[in-house]
This record gives C-alpha cells, sequence and structure tokens, in this order.
C-alpha cells in the first residue's frame, strides 16, 4: 500500500477510519448550501462531481479493490469535498443583477462557503490544506475548475459589454490570484478580512474593477 501523499507532515491530520468516509462524506456535501445561493444569478453544480467517490457505503475491503492506493483514496475524499462543499457558484444566465454584481456575490459566497468549512468541518478543511500544501491532483483540479468557473462569469460580461475584451483565461487566471486570500485553503482565516485589514467586499470590488477598467 503506497503511503499518504505528504506523509512527512500528516501529523497535521490525523486520518479517519475508513468506515467512517461515507458518513463524513454525506455531512461535508450538506453544509452551508443556502450559502450557495444567496444571489439570485448563482446556481447549483452538477451532481455528481469527477471525483466524487463510489464507495459510500461500502467496506474497506471494497473500498480498497476500487482505488490503488490509501494516497488515492484521500485524494479523492479531499476531491469530493472540494467539489461537493467548496465548488465556485455557477453562472445562471437570466439571473437578477449586472454580471460584475453576479461575479462580486458568487466571490464572496464562495468565500464564506470556506470560512464555514474552516470552522465547522475543521477535519475535512486540514486534509484540503494538505491536499493544496502537496499539490494533490484533487487541489489542481479545483484551481483548474475555479478558474473556468470565474471566466464563465467574464465572458458574460464581455458579451454584455461590461468588462473589456481581453483573453479570458488569462483574464480568470488574474482575478483569482488577486482574490487569492478568500479561496485558497492554505491562507485562509475564520475571519471575512484578509491579514492587511481590507475587507473581503473590498478586495473583490478592486478585482472586478480591474475587469472594468478599460471597457469602452
Amino acid at each position: 500500500m503506497d503511503p499518504l501523499p505528504g506523509n512527512n507532515r500528516i501529523g497535521r491530520w490525523t486520518s479517519p477510519r475508513l468506515e467512517d468516509i461515507g458518513c463524513g462524506l454525506n455531512t461535508c456535501r450538506g453544509s452551508s448550501k443556502p450559502a450557495r445561493r444567496r444571489a439570485g444569478c448563482m446556481g447549483r453544480r452538477k451532481q455528481p462531481s469527477p471525483t466524487s467517490p463510489d464507495f459510500l457505503g461500502k467496506s474497506p475491503a471494497i473500498i480498497y479493490r476500487i482505488f490503488p492506493s490509501k494516497a488515492a483514496i484521500w485524494d479523492a475524499v479531499a476531491g469530493d469535498f472540494l467539489e461537493n462543499s467548496l465548488s465556485f457558484p455557477a453562472l445562471v444566465t437570466g439571473g437578477r443583477g449586472d454580471t460584475a454584481n453576479c461575479l462580486k456575490q458568487a466571490t464572496l459566497g464562495h468565500h464564506q462557503l470556506i470560512v464555514e468549512a474552516c470552522d465547522r468541518e475543521r477535519q475535512m478543511f486540514k486534509l484540503v490544506v494538505l491536499a493544496a500544501e502537496e499539490s494533490w491532483s484533487s487541489f489542481m483540479q479545483y484551481r483548474k475548475r475555479l478558474q473556468a468557473d470565474v471566466g464563465e462569469f467574464i465572458r458574460a460580461g464581455i458579451e454584455t459589454k461590461e468588462f473589456a475584451p481581453t483573453n479570458v483565461d488569462a483574464a480568470a487566471s488574474c482575478f483569482c490570484a488577486s482574490v487569492i486570500s478568500l479561496w485558497d485553503p492554505r491562507i485562509i482565516r475564520p475571519t471575512p478580512s484578509t491579514d492587511c485589514g481590507t475587507s473581503a467586499q473590498e478586495l473583490i470590488s478592486f478585482a472586478v474593477a480591474g475587469l472594468r477598467k478599460f471597457a469602452r
């Protein structure tokens, strides 16, 4: 059996028993759902996620047959939590409010989901922090999806002439980098403000303003 990724720092996180995995996943899937829909322009993510484990309710012996290693199991658990509990709200066409405001609300709602997870799902949150620190595939996919989801808002804003025409992928990457303190689990704190004293709302507004700055 392969060792768990990041085993040199695994003392920060005590892995639960395999028998408890299904219960834990069901709990995290049900957390913070109201925060996902606080804005009318946001919608639900499709289920199930591509990283969703297929072992809910199964015995440890069957779990080990499904996954090639313990490392793959924990990576799948982290991916399930990131996708089903911490995913960026989807853009809903025809929603209330302009695209720029929708992007602000989606980014703030996403940040609130992560802060709530930091407070309420500490064991799972420690796992996703480890996934980020060790660059597990689950976290790499999460970051890639985040940029793609932000890109949907930017593309919609360009179509409505709210945002300046630009390379959507590059703009989404820059936007995510500018608000990284609001979504990266490695630097998230159980508070709605960044360390420099700037509020989440102010930081998001600044990032969105950058997309509009050169609009004609």
